[in-house]
């Protein structure tokens, strides 16, 4: 009998490290096996009804556990990622609902396919003069300065490292898509030890588990140390009690719930990041490339210009095929990011009013959602997915090794012509990353090297005061330029932006006009590029 109440306790344990297809979710049947085995149906019938009540919403599964971090709970102020170079009149709005109605709407696909730098600037001014508003009342939150809210991050990661038993770089790890569920397993268990302050070791309960009853006997004969530990749990069933309602509290929790609606967020963004448009990209790409490479190997404005026509024509219909599906894509992120907003908001309250958390915290949040919503506008003109075949004809002048790549706004910027771009980092250090390694460096006067955190911290702030002040920013030659014939246009925007015949933007940082064609220089991946444009 005995052994049959230690074989129905292992199997319960032993759900705790697989996951059960089952609705009810493995923690319900974690108690009423081991509830059979120990106490028997009848006593907690209604224990188990009164938990099927709490805990039907959404079971818990240890094995699609996700934990919050402190950055989750205790939100960093978000970058607002927009620019211009002029004066921005912020909104007058005083809260984050009146600021994310003020928002434009996404402008149309034809809009976002082809359109003037007039448009595209008014657009950006709007929404430019709502971001500035709210990072204003992010700095004026009472309680909630950069100082305090980092205190109180920290205070929040050291309890929950506490509460499951694990180091800052294993909860990173535990939340990574990346890692694989090979390395995630121990860490769950890890948890589940802590949680449950078991000592049994999970692996050799699942081999026991495997093994025939004589098996099972012979074993515990050899290996009695095992027998008394699994002794112990199934004749206390007190104590078992507890451990299940520590664990119910802990997979079930605040911290639990807001790493699982921070995990869910940040998988969405990534799938919608990660959508493919080649299928309508291979239609265009070949034939639009024919013709850009015949652009670059002539010099007779005439057949330029009719190459360019041909060309023009072919990449519309390119943008206006994919903006139709990028921007049904941004409005699904756009409606994700509010309701993550709000439902961390309402996962919150209740720890607001116990005082663990401070108010302005779900101020800063409805305002990072405005930023958010606000970046993700942005992105409508500047980011539309653009074809490899490009207008311009390109030459490498910096090639950083494999498996780096720049990072395009922190080293962001003009430089002036685009014989000032003499060395690679001669103005600032350009930044670097190493997205598998997860390093970064900086080329600097034309030397590549790898940077720690503080350094990583100075240039990023180094580059937020340049692009939002302005700085080095004087005598840029914005404008609009046009082809030898007034046929074909370009346009240089105070946003940053360098738009070829209303469709395909560039953000350079170095820009020269000649009198037969544009230049400007672009960080591109790895390369460093010169651009030029034929008139």
């Amino acid at each position: 009998m005995l052994m049959k109440k230690i074989v129905m306790m292992m199997t319960a344990l032993l759900m705790l490290s697989t996951a059960d297809a089952n609705a009810q979710g493995f923690l319900k049947k974690l108690k009423q096996k081991a509830q059979q085995a120990v106490l028997g149906n009848q006593e907690n019938r209604k224990d188990s009804q009164d938990e099927q009540q709490t805990d039907s919403d959404e079971p818990a599964d240890a094995s699609k556990l996700s934990v919050a971090q402190g950055s989750d709970i205790v939100p960093k102020r978000k970058t607002v990622t927009i620019t211009w170079d002029g004066v921005i009149t912020p909104s007058k709005s005083s809260s984050a609902t009146a600021l994310m109605n003020e928002l434009p709407p996404l402008p149309s696909a034809e809009k976002m396919a082809r359109s003037t730098m007039e448009e595209r600037d008014a657009y950006t001014q709007k929404i430019a003069a709502v971001l500035a508003r709210a990072e204003q009342l992010q700095a004026g939150a009472n309680g909630c300065s950069d100082a305090e809210t980092e205190a109180l991050r920290q205070k929040w990661e050291r309890k929950i490292q506490d509460l499951f038993g694990l180091t800052k770089e294993e909860l990173a790890m535990l939340n990574d898509e990346n890692v694989p569920d090979s390395k995630k397993e121990p860490l769950r268990q890890k948890i589940l030890m802590k949680i449950t302050g078991g000592n049994v070791d999970q692996a050799e309960m699942q081999r026991f588990e495997k093994m025939s009853e004589k098996e099972q006997e012979a074993y515990i004969r050899q290996h009695p140390e095992f027998m008394q530990k699994m002794q112990k749990m199934a004749m206390n069933a007190s104590n078992f009690s507890k451990q299940t309602t520590q664990m119910t509290a802990a997979l079930n929790g605040y911290e639990a719930k807001i790493g699982k609606l921070m995990q869910d967020y940040i998988k969405f963004m990534e799938r919608e990041e990660q959508h493919s448009y080649t299928g309508i990209s291979k239609k265009y790409e070949g034939k639009l490339q024919k013709l850009y490479d015949d652009v670059c190997a002539i010099d007779d404005a005439s057949q330029i210009d009719a190459l360019y026509d041909d060309a023009d024509k072919l990449l519309y219909n390119y943008r206006l095929e994919a903006a139709k599906e990028y921007r049904a894509s941004l409005e699904r992120q756009i409606s994700e990011v509010k309701k993550m907003a709000a439902k961390f908001s309402s996962l919150s309250r209740e720890v607001v009013a116990s005082g663990d958390l401070p108010e302005c915290a779900l101020v800063r949040m409805d305002l990072n959602a405005v930023i958010m919503v606000g970046n993700l506008l942005d992105k409508a003109y500047k980011e539309l997915p653009k074809l490899k075949a490009s207008p311009v004809c390109t030459a490498s002048l910096y090639e950083l090794p494999k498996g780096w790549e720049f990072c395009a706004w922190e080293c962001g910027g003009h430089i002036g012509g685009v014989s000032d771009f003499k060395t690679p980092g001669g103005k600032w250090p350009l930044l670097a990353h190493n997205e598998d390694t997860e390093e970064y460096a900086v080329v600097e006067n034309g030397k590549f090297r790898k940077i720690g955190e503080d350094e990583l911290q100075t240039i990023n702030k180094e580059a937020d005061a340049r692009l939002k002040k302005g700085a080095n920013q004087e005598n840029i030659p914005y404008g609009t330029y046009k082809s030898r014939s007034g046929k074909r246009t370009v346009e240089y925007s105070k946003s940053g932006e360098l738009i070829v015949h209303g469709m395909t933007t560039y953000v350079p940082a170095a820009f020269t006009s000649n009198t037969d064609r544009l230049e400007w220089i672009v960080f591109d991946g790895n390369k460093i590029q010169k651009c030029t444009y034929k008139k």
